[in-house]
Parts: structure tokens; sequence; C-alpha cells
């Protein structure tokens, strides 16, 4: 008996010592892994929107704006080029805690890198890291990897990826390791730089499709969001057409956008009547993106900056609200049950100020 409570014990000081050095050496990049993380201390049944995609989302979807100018409960659940297998598994993830009514889907990342593209894996952590394990977690990793034994040796089990991060450690990730509420976190990060970037261009009428496999996802998430009654937008935020994002590689964003307008199109007059595609690089002044002056552009890779976001978020919500009406998307300001968005418009406006850039 003593044998066994000892074995016991150690086993016990064992898992504590290994989550304990988990929480405090994995990477906490807000590309994604706070996104996922944060999602986990949500009040339940408190996110009607969820925005999935790239970098641009949480770059470019205030979501505290969302909610004090249209009462919108909104969450970005994006990461650094997320692909569409990411994104179907975090919306399998999210509807684990949550019951998001309108699911938007920022088909960058599918329009813009192709097979050869060269970083096809090199974001992966910011997919992976914050995700709890569970049988969802091992199917997005089968899916990412593309049965590349060296992925699943450097990802499985996650600690494989951050265990020699001692040198690089700071006071965040002891404060986040020991309990820090993130119900304040509602994955927006705002961006505090202004770069001068052209104006965006359809310069095509040419239709080609994304990758097969980013096909098969899209068709997986139309059809999870049609068997879970949930309302489907398709999008892209505002960001610098057709940018080559790899030395002697020509994107042709604009090609696949045309193909899933089309796309789209067929599946609306085959009666999947909840999917719908904004284009919205057809109609620009409708949201008032400023690329020229640099007063909107954050960086060179065309993410918005704050007052970007907070023109594209306008311009959303507004949409949002008419497409859906209060039924699907009610006014939850007011209600105690948000307050944690109170909280996040506190910790944006903190960040605004301390920026020196304008509250809007």
């Amino acid at each position: 008996m003593k044998r066994l409570i000892a074995c016991l014990l150690s086993v016990i000081i064992f898992v504590s010592c290994f989550n304990i050095a988990d929480n405090i050496l994995r990477t906490k990049t807000e590309a994604g892994v706070t996104q996922m993380r944060a999602l986990y201390d949500q009040p339940k049944n408190t996110i009607d929107v969820v925005f999935l995609g790239s970098s641009h989302v949480h770059c470019g979807i205030n979501t505290a704006k969302l909610f004090e100018d249209y009462g919108i409960a909104g969450y970005d659940l994006s990461s650094a080029e997320q692909s569409l297998w990411v994104s179907y598994h975090y919306l399998k993830e999210i509807c684990k805690y949550q019951k998001p009514k309108v699911v938007v889907l920022d088909f960058f990342s599918a329009a813009a890198f192709m097979e050869d593209y060269k970083y096809h894996y090199e974001f992966l952590s910011d997919s992976l890291y914050g995700m709890r394990l569970s049988a969802n977690k091992l199917q997005l990793m089968a899916a990412a990897f593309d049965n590349k034994k060296e992925l699943w040796n450097m990802y499985f089990p996650s600690f494989f990826g951050y265990h020699d991060r001692y040198n690089n450690l700071d006071k965040k990730d002891f404060d986040e390791a020991f309990g820090k509420d993130l119900s304040s976190y509602k994955g927006f990060v705002p961006h505090f730089h202004n770069v001068e970037m052209t104006d965006p261009v359809i310069e095509t009428d040419e239709c080609k499709p994304p990758l097969q496999k980013s096909e098969k996802y899209l068709d997986k998430i139309i059809e999870y969001t049609k068997q879970n009654d949930m309302k489907l937008y398709i999008t892209m935020v505002p960001y610098v057409l057709n940018q080559e994002q790899q030395q002697g590689m020509k994107q042709e964003e604009t090609a696949r956008y045309n193909w899933l307008e089309k796309y789209v199109d067929e599946l609306n007059q085959n009666g999947d009547d909840h999917v719908c595609f904004d284009y919205v690089f057809k109609h620009p002044d409708d949201i008032g993106i400023d690329y020229t002056s640099g007063r909107d552009i954050s960086d060179g890779n065309s993410h918005l900056n704050y007052n970007g976001s907070n023109r594209y978020s306008a311009y959303l919500g507004n949409t949002l609200r008419n497409l859906y009406g209060s039924e699907l998307l009610p006014d939850h300001r007011g209600d105690s049950a948000y307050d944690s968005y109170l909280s996040h418009i506190k910790n944006i406006e903190e960040q605004v100020r301390n920026a020196e850039f304008e509250v809007r």
C-alpha cells in the first residue's frame, strides 16, 4: 500500500510539474495562440459571431467597436495565415463552448497561398499551441501535416516545440501561466503604425479555383454551418490585392475571389441560402479605407491599423445587422451577462491611448 501511494504521489507530482512547466513555457503569441487560449475563458454562450481567418482578421475586425456601437458579441478566432482546414477545426472547437449564430470567414489565405508557397508550414505553431488536446486537435494536426512525420515530431506533443524557451521567458509568461483570466480578451489586436500603400484593383475577370484541399474544407465548413443552423458570411478583410508574398511567385487572389463569387452564387441557386459572399473590393467606397495616405494601413503586409479596423468594423457591423437582424444578432449592450465586453473595450482604449492614437 505504501508503494502504491508513493507511486500515485509521484505521478501526481510529475503531472503537476509538467503542467506548470507547459503553461510557463508555452508560446503566447497574439497571432493565434492567445486567441485560442482565451476562448476557453469566455463566459458560456456569449459569442454570437465568430470571425475565422488569417491575421487580417485579428488586426482588422475590432470586436470592441462592434460591441460598443452595435451590441454585437463577436470573437476573433484567427491565426497567422490560417488555412481553411484550420478554420474548419477552429469552428468545431468554438462550438464545443459557444453557440455562434453567424460565422464570418476570411478567404485570404485560401486565395493567396498555393501548393508551392514557400512558407506553407511556417506558422503552424500559431494555430496549434493554444488549442487543448482533444480528438479535434489531433484531426487538425492530421489535416495540417500532410503525412509529414517531421511535423508530427515537431508539434506532437506541443511541449516538444517550445520546451527550450527558458532564455526568452518574461513576466507575461508567468502571469498567464497561473490563472490569469482572459475572459475580457476577444481576439482583436490593434496595430498603431501608418504605411502608405497602393489602392487595390481588380485587374481580371478570370476565374481560378483555390487548392483542391482548400475547396474540400470550404465545402466542409459550408456543410457544418448548414447542419448546425448557422449563417456563413464569406469575405476578406480589406488589404492590398495580389501583393507578392514570395519572391518570384505571382499571386492571383483576384482570380480566386472571382471563382468564389461564382461558386457561392451556384450554391445559392441550388438552395444553400445560408451562405453569402461579400466581394468587398467591388465596392470599396462603402468601406472607405484610405490606402494611399497611410492613415488606415499598418504595415507592408497591408494589415489594417487601429483606424482602418474602425472603418472596416463599422461597415461590417452595419452589414451584419442588416443581413441578419436583431433576432440572430441581438443588441447585448446593458446585459450584465456580457460585462466582459465592457472590460474588453476598456482594455483596447488603454492600448490606444498608450500608443498616442485617438480613441474612436
